[in-house]
């Protein structure tokens, strides 16, 4: 994380990234500012805040307990059918992790905007599974057997 100072290093590698996915606006230098840059895509308005960390984050509730901060500056963004609010984390090996904020969600994105889907869990059954049938509310194999 950066004490006060703007990730510089960072900034230009987010501006390359940005570059992908559309005309690219960087904010001046501000405290206030809510967001670093602004992309400017086909269909819509990206605002985006641009940090770094030392670690790689692995659930998208640890981006708000980190940089409430800074979530919630982006959260003052308004929220149309054309904008959108992101936060673009570096950690020191120069990997990057971006997240969509959403009025109700934080959602983990890929570099070109695109929400990544969640992993369907598996469910398991088991087969023996007793289902409760009788009218007294008693469920097959509950009553004890007479040869123990």
């Amino acid at each position: 994380m950066t004490r006060g100072c703007r990730p510089l290093k960072a900034l230009i590698e987010a501006e390359q990234i940005a570059l992908e996915r559309g005309a690219v606006h960087l904010m001046p230098c501000g405290r206030t500012n809510p967001f670093d840059l602004i992309i400017f895509e086909e269909h819509r308005n990206v605002f985006v805040r641009v940090k770094r960390s030392v670690s790689h984050f692995t659930d998208p509730f640890e981006i708000l307990y980190q940089y409430r901060r800074d979530a919630g500056r982006l959260h003052r963004v308004p929220l149309t059918a054309v904008t959108a609010r992101e936060l673009w984390v570096r950690t020191p090996r120069g990997k990057w992790q971006f997240f969509l904020i959403r009025h109700d969600a934080v959602l983990e994105v890929q570099r070109d905007g695109t929400v990544i889907p969640h992993v369907a869990l598996p469910i398991i059954i088991t087969e023996n599974v007793v289902q409760d049938t009788s009218p007294e509310g008693d469920t097959v194999g509950d009553t004890p057997s007479d040869d123990v």
